[in-house]
């Protein structure tokens, strides 16, 4: 039976965020009808496949938030002017605390589709507080799930402060932590344990068959793809480039990816004088990604707790890697020991340690051809076990439309 899904996210579309295109996506395919509100428009240049095979951007609504203070004014002055009733009632900073201060649900309730939804899907914290908000107005109907990724519940809260989300947590939202580690520090926010579940993100399986384990290359291909931004951390990869050479071990690492740090990333490269070990491809599309997938060695991803607070969720492209049969090597960080076993699925380091990562690169190599296959294969189960979109979505959707229609 079709259900009316309404999925509420910051910006869409965003190459960096796949996780909640395959929620949407795994919507369509179930037979829902789907509407995309977005507080503000992605780049559509360089888009996922899926963007366009779904028709995605046909459904989406640009609530167009703007990120200037003087014209995020205008903007809430000019719904005042339209509905001043309303706009007085979301100004209530008594009621709804410090999210009144951003102007957001204001400008948000300006743009709020008229219909009633079945479900309502918020991605990050703030969203799904501007939503209960839009709720607690009459303004959207369906029952609400929030997911929480990691700045939302770090930097968010550092900077408005631990009781950012009361009105979010009093409210009947579904409170969906992507992992144990988010779960427990939304309970320490205030979070009634009853309200949350923990649901992974996910791939889908079908699109990264398992390959056959290949023999190490005579220069080691290190793979990493990730948005070129400070908790992904890139400089700890590099300076492990120089540790395995340092030990004689001839090492190209594949950078795929851009961001705001990418000419940062690339003078230190240069002050290393690495710049034939260390390659920037900058973006590449899907079939792109494959190939350096497929002609790599060893996946790597350094994650650490940037200087803003911010930190990962369970990195996707950690899973994509996995599923695939590449090893894989990361660090002790927010829910990627969720993912990763060390040891046993892929190894695991302290952040800011480049001499470990290069170290757990050279153990990896170390091991018998029997126990690497093992691990690969050990990491792929994982994945299957706990990461497979398609059961999560049908976990997501089912169960939550049927609690929201035995409330009805």
């Amino acid at each position: 039976m079709c259900r009316k899904i309404l999925f509420f996210v910051t910006e869409f579309p965003t190459l960096s965020e796949t996780f909640i295109l395959n929620q949407i996506t795994g919507a369509l395919d179930l037979g829902n009808d789907v509407t995309i509100l977005a507080l503000k428009r992605g780049n559509i240049e360089q888009v996922h496949a899926d963007i366009k095979t779904y028709g995605l951007l046909e459904k989406v609504i640009y609530v167009n938030l703007s990120n200037h203070k003087g014209k995020r004014l205008m903007q809430a002055i000019s719904c005042g002017v339209r509905n001043p009733i309303r706009t007085m009632r979301l100004l209530n900073y008594k009621k709804y605390g410090a999210i009144t201060k951003t102007l957001q649900p204001v400008i948000a309730a300006h743009k709020v589709p008229k219909q009633a939804f079945d479900l309502i899907v918020a991605h990050y914290g703030n969203v799904g507080l501007i939503a209960s908000i839009l709720q607690n107005q009459g303004l959207l109907t369906g029952q609400l799930v929030t997911f929480f990724h990691g700045y939302d519940v770090t930097r968010i809260v550092e900077q408005k402060g631990a009781t950012f989300y009361e009105f979010l947590f009093q409210s009947d939202s579904a409170l969906l932590p992507i992992s144990d580690f988010w779960a427990r520090r939304l309970i320490e926010l205030g979070a009634n344990k009853e309200k949350i579940r923990v649901h992974h993100m996910g791939i889908d399986i079908n699109r990264f068959p398992m390959q056959s384990l290949q023999p190490t290359q005579q220069t080691l291909q290190l793979l990493l793809v990730a948005r070129l931004t400070e908790k992904k951390g890139i400089p700890d990869a590099i300076r492990a480039v120089q540790f395995l050479q340092a030990h004689g071990l001839d090492t190209v690492l594949h950078l795929v990816g851009d961001g705001e740090n990418r000419v940062q990333l690339e003078e230190l490269t240069a002050s290393l004088k690495l710049q034939n070990q260390v390659q920037f491809h900058g973006f590449l599309d899907q079939d792109q990604v494959k190939v350096q997938f497929q002609t790599s060695d060893l996946f790597i991803l350094p994650s650490v707790v940037a200087q803003d607070g911010d930190m990962e969720g369970i990195p996707v492209s950690l899973m994509e890697a996995m599923a695939q049969g590449k090893p894989v090597i990361s660090t002790i960080h927010s829910g990627i020991p969720e993912l990763i076993t060390h040891g046993k699925t892929g190894f695991l380091v302290p952040e800011h340690d480049a001499e470990a990562l290069g170290q757990a690169i050279l153990d990896y190599l170390q091991l018998s051809e029997e126990r690497k296959v093992q691990m690969v294969n050990q990491a792929r189960e994982k994945v299957c076990d706990a990461f497979d979109i398609e059961v999560l979505n049908n976990r997501l959707f089912r169960e939550e439309i049927n609690k929201s229609f035995e409330t009805r």
